[in-house]
This record gives C-alpha cells, structure tokens and sequence, in this order.
C-alpha cells in the first residue's frame, strides 16, 4: 500500500489497516489520530511530524524510521521493533513501548513523561535531555544508553539494567532504583536526591559530584564507586557495601 491510498481510505473513515506494508513511504506531517497499524511495516518511512496521537502499533516494524518531532500522545508501541529509529523531539507522553526493542534509537530531547517502557530494550540508546519524569522503566535494558541530562524525576527503574550508562547531570531525585544495576555507569554531577538505591549496584560508579541527599542505600553496593565531592547528608547507608569493601552498619 502507498501513502496516498492509506491516506484516501483514512479519509473516507477508515481506521483499521493491521498488517500492511507501508516501508519507505513519505507520511511526514500527517494527521492519522487513533488509526490501527499493528502488526503494519513501517521500516525506514519518513513520518517526521506526523500525528499518531492514541494509534495503536502494537508490534508493528518502525525499524530505521524518521518519527522526529511527531505527535505520539497516548499511542501504544507494544512489542515493536524500532531498532535505529529516529524519534528525536517526538511527544511520547503516557505512550505505550512495553516490551519494544529500540537499540540504537534516537529519544534525543523526547517528551515521554509517564510513559510505560516497561521491559523494554534501549541499549545504546541516544537520549540526550529526554524527559521521562514518572514513566516506568521497570527491568529495562538501558546498557549503554546516554541519558546525559535527562529527566528521570519520579521515574520507576526498578531492576533496570544501566551498566555502562552516560547519566552525567541526569536528574533522577525520587527514581526508584530498587535492586537496578548500575555497574560503571557514569553519574557525575547527576541529581539522586531522595531516590531510592537499595540494594542496588554501583561497582565503579563514577559518583563524583553527585547528590545523594536522603537518598536510600541501604544494601546498596558501592565498591570502588569514585564517591569524590558525593553529598550523602542524610542518606541511608545501612548495610551499604563502601568503597573499601566494608559494610556499613
């Protein structure tokens, strides 16, 4: 199916379009509320600033797609493949990419706050000053990710994988990093005020200049952590393992 045959049948009132092959097309800037693409083919189209706002693309194909700044409200992206997608700028806000794959993606400067990202793939990710303030990020694979300055305010990252992570000046004050691993994740100057971090990983974290104002440790694993310049007033730290091994009590 072509663009102008989606967009004619769309017209005439049409919604659903489950399955159809629609790689490479041009739909930038289009209007296509509460249409039903799941399961649709979308691999490299070119949609920058198209709306979306409450589509349904459970396990549609967006691989390599350019998705920039476009209107994707409320749309569900469940178990999707959007490997390499282009989504910089795009309103993801209380969208649906449970179980999506997104390695390699671009969320550069995306808005998904409240967004439910839960078990979800975003490894190597460029994510450059998104705001994801409240969304849940519960078991996702963020390895590698670069999350330089985002906005992870009252994110849940319960048992999230961010090993290897760039979180430098990230703001994450009152994210829930229950048990989440942050194994040689880069934190430096990031804001962790009030979040909670027990039993979590921190081996060679780099934490220098960060904040841990009333933030829970406890149980947390800081060996060899660089906790130079840290703020930890008011922190729990009780059976924390430091950075010299030792467990405090």
């Amino acid at each position: 199916m072509n663009a102008d045959e989606l967009l004619r049948r769309y017209a005439a009132g049409e919604r659903v379009f489950h399955k159809v092959d629609l790689a490479g097309v041009n739909m930038s800037r289009t209007n296509l509320r509460d249409i039903d693409l799941t399961g649709a083919d979308l691999k490299g189209a070119n949609s920058i600033g198209i709306t979306l706002y409450r589509a349904n693309l459970y396990q549609a194909d967006i691989s390599q797609a350019n998705i920039s700044q476009a209107n994707l409200m409320s749309a569900n992206f469940g178990e999707c493949e959007a490997v390499g997608a282009n989504l910089s700028g795009a309103i993801l806000r209380s969208a649906v990419l449970s179980g999506a794959d997104l390695t390699e993606a671009s969320l550069r400067g995306a808005d998904m706050r409240d967004a439910n990202l839960q078990r979800a793939i975003l490894i190597q990710v460029y994510a450059v000053n998104v705001n994801l303030q409240g969304a849940n990020l519960t078991e996702v694979k963020l390895c590698g990710i670069n999350l330089s300055k985002a906005n992870l305010t009252d994110a849940n990252l319960t048992q999230a994988d961010l090993s290897h992570a760039n979180l430098t000046q990230a703001n994450l004050s009152w994210a829930n990093l229950t048990e989440a691993n942050l194994e040689k994740a880069d934190l430096k100057g990031a804001d962790l005020s009030g979040a909670n971090l027990s039993c979590a990983n921190l081996h060679l974290a780099d934490l220098s200049g960060v904040s841990l104002k009333g933030a829970n440790l406890r149980g947390a694993n800081l060996h060899q952590a660089n906790l130079r310049g840290t703020n930890l007033k008011e922190a729990n730290l009780r059976e924390a393992m430091m950075p010299d091994g030792k467990i405090s009590e």
